[in-house]
Order: structure tokens, then sequence, then C-alpha cells
């Protein structure tokens, strides 16, 4: 019996080297107070946070320069920054739709559809990987949890069925916009993206968040002290871009995966998962709530048994963020060498509409007016 139990603790002993040769604590160790060590998914998908924070926040500041310029009638010191058009979602869909229809590119908002493919070939490559690697509104989510955490001790997770009918709204919000987007007639398209409404649409959303008004901002803190205390509040209820990439997701061969043999079972992958995903009790992740944050990964304590990518190929973090920089590298630089980049709106054209851009109808009215100047008979 001794030598049975002797035998055991001498494999014991050689499993816990293996595990600190390997670079990561074992769940034994962990329990006893040391933790994993690893961290380097998340020291990477920092890096890329930063990295487009960064750029977003630049970008931001030039067009907010650029727009009160031209608004005013003084000297236009930058340059409309093209990448403001990340913003406009809807704009980059309908003109998607208008490439699809007619094989032209509408040069009004033309890098809004580069950036939307951009996204999708993002969802294909790394499932919603977009929301947590780039996205900056997934970032401040993020940044905001942490904090509320440090506040109460912990963030609040909403009953299932309350959190399963609120995750129903972002949804919701994606079928409406999709609606707007399909329901223009085919020959309203083109009079819609070339109208006085869609040329000016970046200052309309620039002008909507510097002039909101009571009922806006009320929404805006709301949202901003809910996520304090309920993580990625936006992002997992509400935002509808987030869907639409999470359904693209579910058809992306890659995805996180667990070897069950190498699994100790300690559930610290499924309490690190910030989309509340039951990790430990899945062979493969397919969920399309789940953002490629790789949380997982860096919380488990077995080396080997939870990575990113194909069946037979896994993809390490850093694999990851090459790819998802390179998606907007290789876009932006194949729309910038065709001509697809800038928009056809001259910074005089801006200077001589923004005196008058409160004139301009709302989004709603313009859609209204194209679909009611195309006839019945012409309708599909």
């Amino acid at each position: 019996m001794q030598s049975h139990a002797g035998y055991g603790v001498h494999e014991e002993t050689l499993r816990l080297c293996r595990s600190l040769l390997a670079g990561s604590w074992s769940k034994e160790l962990w329990m006893g107070g040391l933790r994993p060590t690893r961290r380097r998914a998340l020291l990477w998908r920092r890096g890329v946070q930063v990295l487009f924070l960064a750029i977003i926040l630049w970008i931001g500041v030039r067009f907010a320069l650029f727009v009160e310029a031209a608004r005013h009638g003084a000297a236009v010191a930058f340059p409309r920054p093209p990448g403001v058009e990340a913003f406009l979602p809807i704009s980059g869909m309908l003109g998607l739709r208008h490439w699809l229809a007619t094989g032209e590119l509408n040069a009004i908002h033309p890098a809004a559809v580069v950036l939307f493919l951009v996204a999708v070939a993002t969802a294909l490559l790394a499932r919603r990987a977009f929301c947590a690697w780039v996205c900056p509104v997934g970032t401040l989510s993020e940044g905001l949890a942490r904090v509320g955490k440090r506040l109460v001790g912990r963030n609040l997770i909403l009953p299932r069925r309350l959190d399963v009918a609120l995750r129903g709204l972002k949804y919701l919000l994606l079928g409406f916009f999709l609606w707007i987007v399909f329901v223009l007639p085919a020959r309203a398209l083109a009079p819609f993206l070339d109208g006085d409404y869609h040329r000016v649409a970046d200052v309309k959303m620039y002008l909507f968040f510097r002039e909101l008004g009571p009922g806006g901002l009320a929404v805006v803190v709301g949202l901003v002290g809910g996520s304090l205390f309920v993580r990625h509040l936006w992002c997992r209820y509400c935002c509808p871009y987030g869907a639409l990439l999470g359904l693209i997701a579910l058809v992306s061969p890659n995805r996180i995966r667990r070897d069950p043999d190498q699994c100790a079972g300690c559930r610290a992958c499924t309490d690190a998962c910030p989309q509340l995903l039951p990790v430990h009790d899945r062979l493969t992740i397919r969920s399309a709530e789940c953002t490629a944050c790789q949380s997982c990964v860096d919380a488990c304590p077995a080396p080997a048994t939870l990575a990113f990518g194909l069946r037979r190929r896994r993809a390490a973090p850093w694999v990851v963020a090459v790819a998802l920089v390179g998606c907007f590298v290789v876009g932006i630089g194949v729309a910038r060498r065709t001509g697809h980049w800038q928009s056809a709106v001259t910074t005089a054209e801006y200077v001589a509409r923004l005196p008058w851009i409160h004139q301009v109808d709302h989004v709603g009215a313009a859609l209204g007016g194209e679909m009611a100047s195309v006839k019945p008979a012409d309708t599909p």
C-alpha cells in the first residue's frame, strides 16, 4: 500500500513540475494560494485595444476640428479623416447593398462599406473578437465594469430568465436596422446615397452626440452607470452591431476548444468568462455571445486544456491580434489603392453645406422621401 501511495505522490510531483515548466500553475497550486502567471491573451488584447482606442480618439479629434472649422467658415487645418465612417454602419450596409446590386461602390461614404466588410471579415476569422479586441465601446464597458467591481466588490449577474430576455433586445434592434436597410426600394438606393442627408451623415452623427438633449443624455448616463454594475451592459443587451457579428461568427471555423483529458474540472474558465458561458461543460464554444477574448484560456490552470482556433490547429493570442490588425491594414490598403477610401464630398462642399446642416431632414424623413419618389410599379 505504501508503494502505491508513494508512486501516486511521485506522479503528482512530476505532474506539478511539468505544469511549472510549461509556464502555468496547476490546479492544486492555484487553490493553495498561487494563481496562473500566464496572461498572454490579456496582454495581446490590451495592446490591440489601446492601439485602436488611440486611433479612434485621433480620428475623433481631427473630425471634430474639421467640422467646427467648416461650420464657422474658418480655414480647415485638418482634412476630414475617412475613418470616421466606421460610425456609419447603416450607410455601410446601404452602400454594400447598392454595390451588390449595381457593381459600383457609391463614392459618398465608401469607407463605411470598406470598414463594415472588414468587421465582417474579422467575424469570419475570429468570431466576435471585434467586440472584445477592437471596439472602443467594448473597451470602455470593460473598464467601467472593472471600476464597478472595485467599488462594490463584484459585478451584478442578472437572473437567467431576465438575462435571456434582455439579450433578445439587441436582435430586435438589429432586425429594425436591417428593415431600414432593405425596405428602401432598389431604385431609391442611389438617390438616397447621393442625397442631401447622406452627404453629411457623418456630421449629423457628430452633432447628434455633441448636442444631446436631456433624453439622450439620460440614456447615456444610464448606460454608463449601469455598466459599472452589469458587465458589458450595452454590448450584451443592446448592441445591434455585435448581434450581427455574432450571427456571422456562427459559421466561423475558429472557436474556443476544450480538451477533456487535460481538464481539471475547476470551473476557472467559466468563472472568468465575461459572457457567462459554461466553458467547463463544453468541448467547443459555438455561442454567438463568445467574443474570443480568451479570458477562459488565461484563467485555466492546466496547460493545453483550452485554446482558440481550428480543430487540429490552435491559434496563439498573438495570431489573433495580428489577424485583426491585418484585416484593417489589408482592407484599408486595398481601398486606398483602388480609390475607394476618400469620400467624393469635398471640403468646399462641407463648408458650403454645414451652415444649414440643421435644415437637412433626419434619416427617417430622408428615407421616406426617397421611397415616396419611387412609383409602386418600380418597387421590386
